[in-house]
């Protein structure tokens, strides 16, 4: 069994030429019904995401809405149901090309199923964060998608009673439906990949401890460097927000008596900021000093060489909290309270074994 796919856009049917709009207005969900074969029902539940379908059944429903030219009539729909058909999204940097990309990832997911996104920035700020909750609950959204800030201050009686229902993306609640990365596990892999390249001495850039992700990417790092016999200094760790400034800590190092083969940074725009400040210093990535990041954003791609990092999947973030949503707002309890998504390692090349004098 899976949960109901997503609602394509429309497309006209094959050889039958482009529908005008009061043709596709003009077909029903009885249409589609007759059409697959299945009850009135089931397209119901397959356009509402109110109940799993079969596989096959699903892809059949899916075919009769695109043949048909089928569209879902919002207005209507949002008599019916008494729901705007609105999501609201929460979060904390929109300048920030992860939580860029998973904006993108959401909205997507969201708009396949029929729901328009209410994007909200909370600049970094709890209390900014706390009116954008109150102001999407005032208009009346069906749901809240949220990457809190790093000073969460939201009264945890409130969120045993939300108003709205509410699940955390990328940076989860305790207790809360929840749906991230598995952060330690994208740790564990950091530290293999350069404990297995020979490195033994690494320097972290570490972020904010406070940050819950950080820290279980840190846990993670960590527990994999020991189980090869690796330790990380404390001279070796810079902390501190997790921007572009931060990789620019890794001079300190350079300069050293003691220097790192190799810096993981906790996200990849820190890593960058590491990478520029290493090619500025003439520092070769990664003859003298190899580099690794973490959620692989696109411009990760672009630095020369590109870099090494662990990717976040974050259509899979996306699709996975939009699914979960769908299951509250249909009165149904998620299968768990939180979804962990895999990340994996993406090998490129601003990791290579130290060098020869270091090793």
């Amino acid at each position: 069994m899976i949960l109901p796919p997503t609602l394509k856009r429309f497309k006209p049917p094959r050889g039958g030429g482009r529908l005008g709009d009061a043709e596709r207005e003009a077909v029903t969900i009885r249409d589609v019904a007759r059409r697959a074969g299945v009850a009135v029902g089931t397209v119901s539940n397959y356009l509402n995401g109110s109940a799993p379908l079969a596989e096959a059944t699903a892809r059949r429903v899916q075919r009769a809405i695109d043949g048909l030219g089928y569209r879902v009539h919002l207005a209507a729909r949002s008599l019916r149901s008494r729901r705007t058909q609105s999501v609201g999204l929460v979060l904390p940097n929109i300048s920030n090309p992860f939580y860029a990309e998973v904006a993108r990832a959401i909205e997507h997911a969201l708009w396949d199923r029929g729901f328009q996104t209410l994007l909200c920035d909370s600049s970094q700020d709890a209390e900014r964060e706390r009116m954008h909750l109150e102001a999407l609950e005032s208009r009346r959204v069906d749901g809240i998608l949220m990457i809190r800030t790093a000073d969460w201050r939201l009264p945890r009686s409130r969120l045993l009673r939300p108003r709205v229902p509410i699940v955390f993306v990328d940076r989860g609640v305790a207790g809360m439906p929840s749906v991230t990365s598995d952060n330690r596990l994208g740790g564990e892999l950091a530290a293999r990949h350069l404990a297995e390249l020979g490195h033994r001495a690494i320097a972290v850039l570490a972020g904010e401890n406070a940050v819950g992700n950080v820290r279980e990417r840190l846990h993670g790092f960590r527990a994999e460097l020991a189980r090869h016999g690796v330790t990380v200094a404390p001279r070796h760790v810079a902390t501190g927000p997790q921007a572009i400034e931060l990789g620019r800590e890794v001079s300190r190092w350079v300069n050293g008596r003691q220097r790192p083969t190799a810096v993981f940074a906790t996200n990849d725009i820190v890593a960058i900021g590491a990478w520029r400040q290493l090619v500025g210093m003439g520092v070769r990535i990664p003859a003298d000093l190899s580099l690794i990041g973490f959620d692989d954003i696109e411009m990760s791609n672009l630095s020369l060489p590109p870099l090494t990092t662990i990717r976040q999947d974050k259509s899979a973030l996306g699709r996975e909290a939009t699914a979960v949503l769908l299951q509250l707002l249909a009165g149904a309890t998620p299968p768990s309270r939180h979804t962990l998504i895999p990340p994996a390692l993406v090998v490129r090349g601003s990791t290579g074994p130290p060098p020869p004098s270091r090793a």
